[in-house]
Formats: structure tokens, sequence, C-alpha cells
């Protein structure tokens, strides 16, 4: 912490407790110290100590400041504590919380003070709060009684305390609490408790947003009030929330609108002539800091829909009109927020020829500070002022890109990619190619080389001149930047996707080929590039590809090995000259052998799919060619694969049966489990009514069975319910409905016998059959006898076909 805090606080502690008061120990004075007199022993010692524990480490401090809050803590909770000597041991705390230490023991001794009738103490209190407590905190709940009280306090100085607060205190559910009594505090008669009253109004409109409409709207005829106070202050104040209202809450209504514009351009106006009383000018410059608050207000009211008053016309014009010139960094300030709040009104020629000089004069400037805040200023404004830019600001732009100094050239560039557009692109694109040729560093061309790709790839379409500009870098490089080869490949694909265009990149294509294959050696960076080419050509006209591209090509591949796994242009490129070229094929199949047998799988998928196409190549060109016709529409495709129905008829009608997936199987066999479970769970498991012997012995014997067969009684259940072996034959064929019935009810009936003869019941038979997949329902949909009618088969087929939405072909 700097000494200037330490003193302030020190003083602040000094002016609340004085410090002659020697029968405390906590608040001894210091016998004179250097630069302070009168201040709190403790204070001045506790600040030693963290400096000293600050030069050895700081997890020095750290322990010096939790041994200093244990020793707090103990004398806090000692009986009978003075409120000064809490409001020390705050003020020492304060000085932790400033360094980043939260001490949340020393919460609920802050909210305490905040009660105590003394006001100096009360404000430490509210202090301490408003710095370690955060929006939203429970604490904070503690303090809402407190700060009522103090809204309606006769003492001006405790309603102060109680509003500098607020920020801490409200949230969306303790305004309704608040609302009340911070309008009475709107019509104080002490103009700094109106002021600060009417910036809490803002407060909480920000805070709370649309859930405080209706309380707002309570607010606005108060804060209009204000408007005409005598002291600017409240005026201004008013203003802003009457600002934050419109906007945040929910309220945008004309008539509001009109009377905080009409109001912000009135104070523009006063502040520009001097009329605002002299503790608001800077040096000479007449109120600035107002000028600013009051054009923020018109910024953020308006819409490129709104009927500006002309008031605000002319106040914004005298604004924009100050003398340029001199070391006051207020008036810039002042003429930067002014570009931005004409930006934001609706276009005005006037207004939009003031911003285009105001932020030529900043580029222009000799200052490398206001040149930075120009190209800043463009950045923001230029999709409004794109339009009305003139070759003089851009000259000044480039001046700019060719300064000495490197965060200027930085900011210029990611401007100028700001600045392209599909009409500018090739300017902006061949600035910055030639800039990348005179900078010698290797890490400031990768990143102009990225811009330049990305603007290339979003707005070029036209394939000859991104060639020549271009091909340059990329034939003197022997590692040319991937980036802008992709970019390459992207304006390609443009060319060959249009009609009008596709001869150009046909033509354009196939002479940077021609330059590259004379290249010798050939860079392993250019192969993935002619691949692309070369599949452009197969995409648009197989017979027009040369075949010394094609042999070329090949023959480079066979002896650079580059095929990996992320080339899949080269695989897709030796595919289709394979397909297209016979002499060549058997060649290219004998060359990707070896990968079949890569250790990376995906690379090695890939190869085998190449080799597969290439193994009947006229089959292939079949397939690639009827591909072709079903994509343009030539060729009609029978999705419903109407050709299987007489075959799925023929196959029903001889005994088959529909197909169902496992998921579906499963659902249906839970589904018949569950219900199962439930009827068996009705059953109750005792013995038959009889003699009163009998009757006193079967709950022991129920809860004997119960006890001992939980088990068992599971295993009887999914018995009972599951497809099992007895139903399905080895040939998929369902057998008679009545061996399963005669089971499931033999197993139920058999509930009265022994648990050992239950479990010899249940027990599984190894010499069945293995269970043949299927639902219950589909057993019972198949049970049939097999001497049943043909005219009964008919009507099973037909009710078949549909459920699978089939007609029967005759």
């Amino acid at each position: 912490m700097s000494s200037v805090l330490e003193k302030t606080l020190s003083g602040l502690v000094h002016s609340i407790l004085g410090g002659t008061n020697s029968s405390n120990p906590v608040s001894q004075t210091f016998g004179n110290p250097s630069g302070l007199k009168n201040v709190s022993f403790g204070l001045v010692n506790f600040v030693e100590k963290l400096q000293s524990a600050r030069r050895i480490s700081k997890q020095e401090e750290q322990e010096c400041i939790e041994h200093e809050n244990r020793e707090w803590v103990k004398v806090l909770s000692s009986p009978g504590i003075s409120s000064a000597v809490v409001a020390d041991l705050l003020c020492r705390a304060l000085i932790a919380s400033v360094r980043g230490y939260d001490l949340p023991n020393l919460h609920i001794h802050a909210i305490k003070l905040t009660q105590c009738p003394i006001v100096l103490h009360k404000k430490i209190g509210y202090l301490y709060v408003s710095q370690s407590l955060g929006p939203g905190s429970e604490l904070t709940l503690l303090l809402v009684n407190t700060i009522q009280r103090d809204l309606t306090a006769p003492n001006a100085l405790q309603v102060a305390a109680a509003l500098a607060s607020f920020p801490t205190v409200v949230t969306p559910d303790l305004t309704p609490s608040f609302i009340c009594s911070l309008t009475h505090c709107l019509a104080h008669k002490q103009v700094y408790i109106r002021r600060r009253a009417a910036a809490m109004v803002g407060v909480v409109a920000s805070r709370c947003g649309e859930q405080l409409q209706d309380n707002a709207a309570d607010q606005i005829p108060h804060l209009l009030h204000l408007l005409t106070d005598q002291d600017p202050g409240v005026a201004i104040a008013a203003i802003n929330s009457l600002c934050k209202i419109y906007k945040d809450c929910g309220l945008q209504k004309a008539d509001l609108r009109e009377q905080v514009a009409q109001s912000a351009s009135h104070l523009l106006t006063q502040a520009l002539n001097g009329a605002l009383p002299k503790d608001y000018q800077v040096n000479a410059l007449p109120a600035p800091f107002v000028q600013m608050q009051m054009l923020r207000v018109i910024q953020q009211i308006s819409s490129k829909d709104w009927q500006v008053p002309a008031s605000v016309i002319e106040a914004v014009e005298s604004v924009v009109g100050q003398p340029w010139g001199g070391k006051e960094v207020a008036l810039y300030s002042v003429l930067l927020e002014c570009v931005f709040t004409i930006t934001a009104l609706p276009h005005h020629d006037g207004l939009i020829t003031s911003a285009l000089k105001v932020v030529l004069g900043f580029l222009k400037s000799t200052n490398i500070d206001l040149k930075y805040v120009g190209l800043k200023a463009l950045a923001s404004v230029f999709s409004v002022l794109e339009e009305a830019l003139t070759p003089t600001h851009l000259e000044a732009v480039l001046d700019c890109l060719y300064h000495s100094n490197a965060s200027l050239q930085a900011k210029t560039l990611s401007l100028l990619c700001a600045m392209a557009n599909p009409h500018n692109y090739q300017a902006v694109s061949t600035t910055l190619l030639e800039f990348s040729t005179r900078v010698q560093d290797t890490s400031k061309q990768k990143i102009i080389y990225g811009e330049l790709s990305s603007i290339i790839t979003q707005y070029c379409e036209d394939v000859v001149w991104c060639i020549e500009l271009l091909s340059p870098l990329i034939m003197n490089n022997s590692l040319p930047d991937s980036r802008l080869l992709e970019s390459l490949v992207t304006v390609f694909e443009k060319g060959f996707s249009k009609e009008n265009s596709v001869n150009g990149a046909m033509s354009a294509s196939q002479e940077l080929l021609l330059k590259i294959f004379s290249l010798n050696p050939l860079p392993k960076a250019y192969i993935n590039l002619i691949a692309c080419m070369l599949n452009l050509h197969y995409g648009k006209d197989p017979k027009q590809v040369s075949k010394y591209f094609t042999d070329t090509f090949v023959e480079r591949v066979r002896l650079m090995n580059c095929i990996q796994e992320n080339n899949s242009a080269i695989l897709q490129c030796l595919k289709n000259i394979g397909l297209y070229d016979v002499t060549i094929c058997a060649d290219i199949v004998k060359m990707l052998q070896p990968y079949t047998l890569n250790s990376d799988l995906k690379l090695r998928e890939s190869v085998q799919e190449v080799c597969t196409w290439l193994s009947n190549s006229e089959l292939s060109l079949k397939v690639i060619r009827n591909k072709e016709k079903i994509l343009n529409g030539e060729l009609s495709v029978d999705l419903t694969l109407s050709f299987l129905d007489s075959y799925v008829v023929e196959s029903l009608e001889s005994g088959a049966s529909p197909f169902k997936p496992f998921s579906v199987v499963m659902a249906n066999t839970t589904c018949f489990e569950d219900k199962a479970v439930t009827d068996l769970n009705d059953t109750q498991w005792s013995t038959p009514t009889g003699s009163e012997d009998a009757q006193s012995s079967a709950p022991s014997t129920s809860t004997h069975l119960t006890s001992g067969t939980s088990h068992s009684h599971n295993v009887l259940i999914r018995s009972t319910i599951a497809p099992s072996k007895k139903i399905w034959s080895a040939e998929g064929r369902a057998r008679l409905k009545s061996e399963g019935e005669t089971s499931v009810r033999s197993r139920v009936d058999s509930t009265s016998q022994s648990v050992a003869q239950q479990g010899n019941l249940l027990g599984p038979d190894d010499d069945e059959d293995e269970v043949t997949e299927g639902s219950v329902e589909m057993a019972d949909e198949a049970q049939e006898d097999k001497d049943a009618s043909a005219s009964q088969r008919m009507h099973l087929t037909q009710a078949l076909l549909s459920g699978l939405g089939m007609a029967r072909t005759k």
C-alpha cells in the first residue's frame, strides 16, 4: 500500500478518535512520528510491522495479518468494548483489505458499529461494510433496518453515510424497502444529500433493471423536478439517473427521452459558455467532465430512428467545433467522446464532416498517444464513417503503419484488417503484403500473413488477381505459409463454382501448375496445393486434365513419400488419376500397398478405400457418374425399395417373421416383465385357511417362505416372463402356446412347496437349445398351428404388410 493511503487512513483515525486517551491501550498515541501527529499508536505500529513483514516475503506478510486478526478478534470479543476501539481496529483491517486480505470474522463487528449513535464511528462501519461485502451478501440483510433509520435521521451526516452504502446493499428484493426513504432524500434541504440521493436512484435503476419499472416510474417526477435545482451537480446527477431509468428499466417513452435530451443539451451549452461554477473548470477548459457526461447521456438515449431536437444538434456542433491544439488532455477526451456521440446519432452531414476532421487531426498529430487515440476512434466508428472517408484519411493511416513505434504499427494493422470489405480488400491486401516485405521480424510477418489470408479467404473472388498477388510470395519461398496456400485454394474453389469465372480459373490454375512443376527440386509444401487444384480440374472436366500434370504429380508423390493422415487431398487426387487414366492405375495401387500396413489406423483405412475404388475402375466410374446424376436431379432413386415388395410378401407367406431391433425387443420384454412382477406381488404367499392350528401357524410359514425364498422369487418372476427355451425351437419357429402356459401355471401353483423343491423347479436346463432372440409379442403373433389353412396365412400376411406400410404386389 502506498504511503499516501496509509497517511490518509491514519489521519482519518486521528480525526475520528483523537489520540489523547491514555487509559485506552489500543488508542494510545505515538510520540510525534515523522510526518504524523497524534495518530493512534496501534495503527502506526501495525503499519510498521506490515511493512517489515512485506520486505521479507509475501508469506511473512500473510502470517503477520493472520496473527493480528486473531488478536483483534480477542479484543472485539471482550465485554464492554467501546465503539472507538472497534473503529480503530476496523481502520487497521481496512489496510489489510486494501492489500487483498479478506477478514470475514470482522464483518459482524462492522455491522454492529453502523448502529453506533456516534456519526463518525458509524461512517467507519459503513466504510468497512462497503469495502469488504459484495452486493447480495446475506450479511447485508442485517443493515436494512439501520439504513432505513439513518435515511430518515435529522443529522445529514447519518443520511450521507447510509446513502454511501447503497451500491453494496441494494438488490432487487431489498429495493422496495428503501425506495420510499430514498424518495424523501430527493427533497432534502442539503445539496449534497439531494445529489447523492439522485445518483443512488441511477444505481438502483442499473442494479434492478426492469424489476424496478413500477417504482422507477414514481421517481421520474421527483428527478424531473431536480433538473431545475440551483446546484448544477444535482441536475447532472438527476439527468444521469433519468438516462439509466430510460435505458435499463424499460421505460423508453418518447416524452422522457425528449426531456432528458433537452436538459442534457442545455447543460452542455452552459458548460461551453462558462456558465457553470469555476469548480467545474480544468485549467482554462470550461467543465470538460460535464461535457463528457452529457455527451454520453445523449449517446445512450440515441437511436437511428430518433428525431433529434435542434437544440441537441446545435450543442454537439458547438462541442466538436472547439479549437484544436494545446496540451489539455481533457479537451481531446471531450472531442473523442463527441465523435462517438455523433456516430450514435442519426446521420447528419454536418456532424459527420466535423467528426472526420477531428479524426484526421488525431491521426496527423505529432503526439504518438494522440495518433493511437485516432486509430482507436477510427476503428470504432469505421462502419458508420466508411463511405465518408477520404484518401487523406487513408494516407494518414498508412503513415501510422510505417511509424517506428511498434504499438502504433500493431494498432494500425488491426485497423486495416477491420477496414477490409468487398470493395477495398485488394488495396488493403496489397498494402499488407508490401509492408510485410519491409518487416524483418518473422513473428510480425506471420501475423501479417495470417491477417492477409483471412481477408483473401473472406472477400476475394478474383482468381487471377489472387494469383498475381500471392504467386511471388509463394514461389520465392521454399516453406510458404500454409494459411496463404489454404486461402489460395479457397479462392480457386470459388472460381470453379461459378460458370462466368470457371474458364479464367482453369487457365490461371494451369499457369500456376506449370510454374510450380518447373521448380527443381519441388518443395514438399506444394504437393497438397497441386492435389487440390487437380481435384478441382477433375471435378469440372476430367478430359481437360493434362497427362503431364498427372504423371509428374504421381512421380513426385512416389519420390517424396508425402502421404500422411491429414493429406486427404493427395489421396483423392491419386484416386481421380487412377480412375481416369487406366495406364497408371496399377502403378498407383502398387505405390499405395505399403501404406495398407501402416500403424496409423485412419491412414490405413483411407488407403484401403482408395485401393478398393481403383480395383474396378469401370464400376467406380459408373457409381461416380450415377451419384452426380442423382445429385443433379437427372436420375430418380426409389428410396422406398419397392423392388423388394414381392420378396417380402413371399417370405411372410412362407412363415418368416418381421425383423425387430434388439432395443425394441428388450423394451417389450421389460414392459411385460414389469406387469408380471406386479401381478405376482399381488399374490398372497401364505397357506390356505384351515383349522385354528393351521391359521395360527400360517404367519410363521409365510415369514419363512418370504425370508428364505427372496432370491428364488426373483428368479421365478423372470423365468415365467422371459422368452424361454421351451417357447422357441432351434428353427426359430414358435412352438405351441400350451407348453409355455403349462410351465408358467405349474410354477405359480408350486409356491406352497419347500424352498429346495422350488430351487429344483427353477434350475436351468443346460440340455435345452439356445434361446433365439425375439419378444413375447412376436411369439404370440407367430404361434399358429402348422396345419392352418392358406386363408389364415393370407390374412396374417395382409395384416403384417399393412403394419409395415407396404402394399402387396400381385
